[in-house]
């Protein structure tokens, strides 16, 4: 039997690109493999690029890199891959399905890289923003089970005290927190 491998041309051993310096294919594959799995602000996947340009071509200048990195992440922006605000609307619904108050919503948001007046700016656009702290409020002393929610009645100042700075504490303003505890028992039930 005679050899096969005779006829083949050797495949290249280095997949990197001639110049040794930043591949925009590989770059892009690696954001759509990140946003296929994690929803991302445009400074998130930045971050994340930057960290795999280091890793997988450390020769590469910093200024070399972020220029791909621009045309990557402008590139996302334009076929809808990244999209801030979509992100932004996410999380405030996911938050406050999740009985978060405004003012950590809000931190976790700049913590992801949106900008602060585009923050501000959904929470002033929120026309029910009171009825919503409400209802997030309501959601958190569900789970905590304090307040209304407590499975034995708060009748002591300094329990009824403890119970209202943890609601505080988690970002709801005190006018918020007088309302869940005077909230009434008949319309638990509704919730």
């Amino acid at each position: 039997m005679k050899n096969a491998n005779i006829n083949r041309v050797p495949k290249k051993k280095n997949s990197k690109n001639q110049t040794g310096g930043v591949c925009q294919k590989n770059l892009k594959n690696k954001a759509l493999n990140y946003l296929s799995k994690y929803a991302s602000t445009e400074e998130k996947l930045r971050q994340i690029l930057a960290k795999y340009c280091k890793r997988k071509w450390p020769e590469a200048t910093i200024q070399d890199s972020a220029e791909h990195i621009k045309e990557t992440i402008k590139w996302c922006s334009k076929n809808r891959y990244v999209n801030d605000y979509d992100y932004m609307i996410m999380k405030i619904n996911s938050g406050r399905s999740k009985g978060q108050s405004a003012t950590l919503i809000k931190q976790k948001l700049l913590q992801a890289g949106l900008s602060k007046n585009i923050v501000l700016k959904a929470f002033t656009e929120d026309e029910n923003h009171f009825e919503n702290e409400f209802k997030a409020a309501l959601v958190m002393a569900k789970k905590k089970r304090i307040g209304p929610f407590s499975l034995k009645p708060t009748n002591d100042k300094s329990e009824r005290r403890r119970q209202i700075a943890r609601l505080a504490r988690a970002g709801f303003n005190y006018e918020i927190c007088k309302n869940v505890f005077d909230y009434s028992i008949e319309s638990k039930a509704n919730l």
